[in-house]
């Protein structure tokens, strides 16, 4: 920039991919609610037609949509809209990691207090069963490749799906290559205590140890 500019931040131009165009549009029309759960999308040959691309281009795009759990594919009756306006919010936005700290700090902690106070047979059993993988696991690496299955049965556990809805969108950010090392580190120690309370039903406890369990993941994660 030459002298006496204005500076601002930018960041290098990607030439995206003619499928993950599809995709936004597709985004963007449910979005805006031109597209509604229950809708039904033209056939692959009709969205090539229409947006000027090969029919492996929109497979490519409706298997990105429904990774995303916004669209769901039947055979022999096409691909249905299954995402609202809502659950596109974040669609295409970055999301940096201490945004997502925040985020699951509000909800975790919470999640673990309603698992203690509400103790469903079953959902001790699964919560023992994750608990178990997961010690495992640490037994044989020395390292936590992921306590997720432990976190979402707690939320599971909760029983109410909404919070768990909101924590799957949050856990949605966490599933990159980027965010292995930090989970690589999460501590153990604190999957098996947090499960301890939620047995013995000391919710109390529990949203603090869950509490003190994502700060150690966040300072990791630097």
């Amino acid at each position: 920039m030459t002298s006496g500019s204005a500076r601002f931040s930018v960041t290098p131009v990607v030439k995206r991919s003619a499928a993950v165009q599809v995709a936004d549009q597709i985004v963007a029309a449910i979005r805006d609610e031109q597209l509604k759960p229950g809708d039904k999308l033209p056939s692959e040959r009709e969205l090539a037609q229409n947006f000027a691309v090969s029919r492996p281009t929109i497979r490519e795009a409706l298997a990105a949509l429904e990774l995303a759990g916004l669209a769901r594919s039947h055979k022999g009756r096409g691909t249905v809209i299954t995402g609202t306006a809502a659950a596109v919010a974040t669609w295409g936005v970055e999301v940096l990691p201490p945004q997502v700290f925040e985020a699951r700090l509000a909800i975790e902690p919470a999640l673990a207090a309603l698992a203690a106070e509400k103790r469903r047979p079953e959902d001790l059993e699964l919560l023992e069963a994750k608990l178990a993988e997961l010690e495992a696991g640490y037994a044989e690496t020395g390292a936590c490749p992921s306590d997720l299955p432990v976190h979402r049965a707690i939320a599971r556990a909760a029983r109410n799906p909404l919070l768990e809805q909101a924590l799957e969108e949050v856990l949605r950010h966490v599933e990159g290559p980027s965010w292995q090392e930090p989970r690589d580190r999460a501590p153990a120690e604190e999957c098996r205590m947090v499960v301890g309370h939620i047995r013995e039903g000391n919710a109390a406890e529990a949203a603090e140890v869950w509490r003190r369990h994502l700060l150690a993941v966040a300072s990791a994660a630097g």
